[in-house]
């Protein structure tokens, strides 16, 4: 039986929450009126929640359709585990999407009564929904927070507008929020209105009859109904013409399309997921986007920050890539001088952009070390330049596109700029004379 000492002297006694990091393992302590107590930060990576979001959750919070009384009668996992210590599959709110994980259970007794102490593990027997989309990668507050907004709108009906700027992840958001509400069993379908004419557009959203247009040899049905019961996810709305934005507007309103060519409306169940890189007030100002639409959109804005806002996530990003690439587990975990690159650059093309980096370096890596020069940042004239620091003792020549990358990488901090490209500040000042780059 496990022993708990609950007497407060904060001279000697470490507080409840230094007491469960010392389990390796994702753990969580309820008390004896099943409210949760602690839970170290491996239990808070392993269900994406925050303290604040579990302190005091009841277990009929946390155990998610396992039936019973959990104020202590039937088929509570807290009473009916007891010290069993067995496996017990059951559903968690997590931040991950809903996921079946193996909680062992254990009951003890401190000075202030019962507790039951609980160590999570995923469920082997228990797939995910979507391997890709059932979760996001990041623990920074800004990613945090981004998750709990997503969760609280996941389960509802309304539409939800994806903010922010180009290759932050706004795909990969709408995915999330697709596989954290109750339409996770139906489609997600996406439409990227940037790379579709105005013609094609409404062609792919509501379908069309045979015979419609020239080359309309039969039926096809449109993206709105190939999302019933799902999601559908309208990729860079703002780019949709004004006369579409009329016709969208319709169908949020009255759950109901019409395919080109036909006459029949026809009932649709889907929910819109809309996400632009564009200030859409200020297109709704210059009369380049509809009003009404606007508003239509935006009962839920979620912002997507930048990845230079959120640098602690950088190299989970990085290895999480290295692990798609071909090959990039072998450079896992990633050295402390590449770690160090990467966290110093601003990323202007976002998630994108260090995805790109990485699959870039995986293969030049090949089957050897993956080194700082490897890493290469995007030049203003296109060109990726590598910025790794020469070894020591090798006398450094500058070209304009490297003192150009090395700026870009450090956001223009001059003295960073020079440690990356091996030369002392004042040399530094002679390039930017020299190629008259102004900072």
């Amino acid at each position: 039986m496990l022993t708990l000492n609950n007497r407060p002297n904060p001279a000697a006694a470490p507080t409840l929450d230094q007491v469960v990091e010392l389990i390796p393992d994702a753990f969580v302590i309820f008390d004896g009126d099943h409210r949760l107590l602690a839970a170290n930060a491996a239990a808070l990576r392993c269900l994406s929640l925050s303290r604040e979001d579990l302190r005091g959750m009841g277990c009929h919070e946390f155990f998610q359709g396992v039936p019973g009384d959990c104020a202590g009668e039937g088929g509570c996992p807290l009473v009916t585990a007891g010290s069993a210590m067995e496996p017990l599959p059951v559903q968690i709110p997590g931040g991950r999407g809903r996921r079946r994980l193996s909680v062992r259970i254990s009951r003890g007794r401190g000075e202030h009564g019962d507790f039951f102490g609980l160590l999570l593990h995923p469920d082997p027997e228990a797939a995910p929904a979507s391997p890709e989309g059932a979760r996001l990668v990041g623990q920074s507050l800004p990613m945090l927070e981004l998750m709990r907004m997503v969760e609280r709108v996941a389960p509802t009906s309304a539409t939800v507008l994806l903010l922010g700027e180009s290759g932050v992840g706004k795909e990969r958001v709408a995915d999330y929020l697709h596989h954290c509400s109750g339409r996770a069993q139906g489609p997600l379908v996406v439409v990227d209105c940037s790379t579709l004419g105005e013609q094609i557009i409404e062609a792919e959203l509501f379908g069309y009859e045979k015979g419609a247009f020239t080359g309309a040899d039969r039926r096809k049905v449109g993206l709105f109904e190939a999302a019933q019961g799902g999601t559908l996810f309208i990729d860079e709305v703002g780019e949709l013409p004004l006369s579409m934005q009329s016709k969208l507007l319709r169908v949020l309103e009255t759950s109901r399309i019409r395919r080109v060519g036909g006459t029949d409306y026809i009932p649709v169940d889907a929910r819109v997921v809309a996400a632009t890189h564009r200030d859409l007030a200020a297109m709704v100002a210059r009369g380049g986007f509809r009003e009404d639409l606007y508003y239509r959109l935006s009962a839920f804005p979620v912002f997507i920050p930048p990845l230079r806002e959120r640098r602690e996530d950088v190299i989970a990003l990085a290895e999480h890539f290295l692990r798609q690439a071909d090959g990039g587990a072998l450079h896992l975990p990633l050295s402390v001088p590449v770690a160090d690159l990467l966290v110093s650059y601003h990323y202007p093309g976002n998630v994108r952009e260090l995805k790109n980096i990485m699959t870039r370096a995986a293969i030049l890596a090949g089957t050897g070390p993956l080194l700082p020069e490897h890493i290469a940042f995007q030049s203003q004239a296109g060109e990726a330049v590598s910025v790794a620091s020469p070894r020591r003792g090798s006398r450094s020549v500058c070209t304009e596109a490297g003192v150009r990358a090395a700026l870009a990488a450090t956001g223009g901090h001059r003295a960073e700029a020079a440690r990356h490209l091996g030369v002392s500040e004042r040399t530094l000042y002679r390039y930017l004379e020299k190629f008259q780059i102004r900072v």
